[in-house]
């Protein structure tokens, strides 16, 4: 029998695991990108459980185990710089970032099954695309990505949350 995932909405008590996650190395090098203090890891997180800014956080659940966190967003709140996206895929696209937070786990196809099953049970429902954008030096996600059939738009150049250069592959996915 294979993997069963679900989603749980983040919440204050997931901070310590959170923490955890954001301090393991193979999440800082492409997602927390530095090590952070537990009171930052809550401050960048509270807002999306108080609903206080528009960023859907979820811890994901392997047969009930927490193994990751993933969050969407509307493209429309978040758009990026010179993403030459038209006004139908904006208005009707979500974002959507995730990381596997269990080093043990990273390796083995989990992410194109969690990424799948998220798109279907969260994506889906409200809308009829959804836009990724890995650095482009992360090749593991851009080819998990393809696997997935994402296609690439666009190669941009931006900023990341330190406001140090990335360059990012936009990837969309149409419903």
């Amino acid at each position: 029998m294979g993997n069963k995932f679900s989603f749980r909405p983040l919440n204050l008590s997931d901070m310590p695991l959170m923490y955890q996650w954001f301090n393991s190395s193979h999440v800082m090098e492409f997602y927390s990108l530095r090590k952070w203090t537990e009171n930052e890891v809550l401050e960048k997180h509270k807002p999306y459980i108080l609903g206080e800014k528009p960023v859907l956080g979820f811890i994901v659940l392997m047969n009930e185990i927490p193994i990751g966190y993933v969050q969407q967003y509307k493209v429309s709140d978040y758009p990026w710089p010179n993403q030459n996206l038209s006004l139908e895929i904006v208005n009707n696209a979500a974002g959507m970032d995730l990381f596997i937070g269990d080093k043990h786990l990273v390796g083995k196809g989990l992410g194109s099954e969690v990424i799948q099953e998220f798109i279907n049970d969260k994506i889906w429902p409200m809308f009829r695309y959804c836009i990724v954008d890995p650095d482009t030096r992360n090749v593991a996600a851009i080819r998990c990505y393809e696997k997935l059939n994402f296609q690439e738009h666009a190669v941009i150049d931006s900023k990341d949350a330190l406001e140090n250069a990335v360059t990012l592959k936009l990837m969309i996915l149409k419903h």
